[in-house]
């Protein structure tokens, strides 16, 4: 069986090969319309045909497509550079926060002065009182209340009187025009100092703990209590419209040994009365803490 499929097979490819030979043979043997009398055989005019065939009528030649071009026809351009945009910083949500400053009382006897405090524009077109001669220099503390009560008058008087933008608002050393014709004239009662606690001498005060002051002497609207420690330091304490204080030992009078202390009487602009000082007392304690 299988020879008889191998001669088949060849038998097929002969008939094959005998009818491509044909083929060529055949179309050799065909004349040239192209051949003149001028050609000297036929075989040349064969071998023209086989060096230059030419497409018959019934073949269709594909048109040429030109492959792309490798080289890119533009030109590419770097990438813009994106630069962030520059941030706004937002309003904080927590407001800050404006220190009121304090008024430090360092008071120091004869006389303190006062902390300044801008100067007030006076009302525009406003003309001060002519007929009211008399004089008042603003010390510290003072206001225009105290001022109209010690001149018997009143504080809107005052500021119309003065051409003044603000009843409030009153500087150290402005010289302000009030009634009357002469200085009024504070009268005090001097009395005698008497100390009460810790008496003149005493030597039996703790070392801690609180120390009562307690003295009589001339009615003044205010009292310093200076103090001098044992190694020749300042303690002093301000109080108003009594005669008596208390002051932490441990804290305020710490070391131990022989304290010297007065009272001063002051009036509402910090300034000595006409009555002079109590004192000078003494008195011993041990030291805070047994140290």
């Amino acid at each position: 069986m299988l020879k008889m499929f191998m001669k088949q097979g060849l038998s097929a490819l002969t008939m094959i090969l005998a009818m491509i030979a044909g083929g060529v043979i055949t179309r050799l043997a065909i004349p040239s319309d192209n051949v003149t009398d001028s050609d000297s055989t036929p075989y040349a005019n064969v071998q023209q045909q086989e060096s230059t065939p030419s497409p018959s009528a019934s073949e269709t030649i594909p048109p040429y497509t030109p492959l792309p071009s490798l080289t890119p026809s533009q030109t590419l351009k770097p990438p813009p550079t994106f630069e962030p945009p520059t941030l706004t910083p937002q309003p904080s949500l927590t407001p800050t926060l404006t220190l009121t400053p304090t008024i430090q009382l360092d008071v120091s006897v004869p006389g303190l002065n006062g902390a300044e405090t801008p100067t007030p524009s006076t009302t525009p077109g406003c003309v001060p009182r002519e007929d009211w001669t008399l004089t008042y220099t603003v010390k510290r503390d003072d206001a225009l209340a105290l001022i109209a009560e010690q001149y018997n008058t009143y504080v809107d008087e005052l500021v119309k009187a003065n051409c003044l933008k603000d009843k409030n608002l009153i500087v150290i050393g402005q010289v302000l025009r009030v009634p009357g014709t002469a200085q009024p004239v504070q009268a005090y009662d001097c009395k005698a100092w008497e100390v009460l606690t810790p008496f003149n001498g005493t030597v039996t005060v703790a070392g801690d703990g609180l120390i009562t002051f307690n003295w009589r002497g001339p009615d003044a609207p205010k009292y310093l209590i200076r103090i001098y420690r044992p190694d020749g330091t300042v303690f002093e304490r301000l109080v108003e419209l009594r005669e008596n204080e208390q002051i932490q030992a441990s804290e305020d009078l710490r070391p131990g040994g022989t304290y010297t202390w007065y009272v001063y009487p002051l009036d509402n602009n910090f300034v000595q009365i006409p009555c002079h000082e109590g004192g000078p007392w003494q008195f011993t304690k041990e030291a805070a803490g047994g140290a």
